[in-house]
């Protein structure tokens, strides 16, 4: 790949990094927003709203599975890293390979059981605001194809000759 290329695939990747944390923040804002008019409804004015609590819980949802599909790096989710910290490098490289290779199996296996669980919503609304509840769980969908996209880029990774990188 030239050098040109390069950079407009590093630029292009770094627009959309930063547009993931865009809607990730603007969904989090939306979720603590929600909360903090709940709170004031509730307990200032002694008049609960009944959309804020439904809000509030989709929108921390949706913050929820698009951060750990979108804004946290794989090497940065919660591992239990107990024995692969004391592991020589290779040995590290085959511990990612082989559970990331796991991971990715099970998330694509999951990916027609959930296509099949949305289905199934497609007739269902929320209670309040009667958003189609294939809408508020569908980021569970985007999160297992983005997670298991970026583990297969992992593994990809950890196979090239600059693998040290990655562990």
């Amino acid at each position: 790949m030239s050098t040109k290329t390069d950079h407009r695939v590093r630029t292009g990747l770094l627009w959309l990094k930063r547009g993931a944390d865009t809607v990730g923040v603007l969904l989090f804002l939306t979720a603590f927003t929600g909360f903090i008019v709940q709170i004031f409804f509730r307990y200032v004015l002694n008049q609960p709203l009944a959309w804020t609590e439904e809000a509030t819980m989709i929108a921390f949802i949706w913050t929820v599975f698009w951060a750990a599909a979108f804004m946290v790096p794989v090497r940065e989710h919660v591992t239990f890293d107990v024995v692969y910290d004391i592991a020589p490098e290779h040995v590290r490289r085959f511990f990612s390979i082989c559970t990331m290779a796991l991971v990715v199996v099970a998330f694509l296996i999951l990916v027609p059981y959930t296509l099949d669980y949305l289905q199934f919503l497609m007739r269902k609304k929320s209670d309040v605001l009667r958003i189609p509840k294939t809408w508020i769980y569908g980021c569970y969908l985007l999160f297992i194809v983005a997670f298991a996209t970026q583990g297969a880029f992992r593994i990809y990774n950890l196979l090239r000759p600059n693998w040290r990188d990655q562990i």
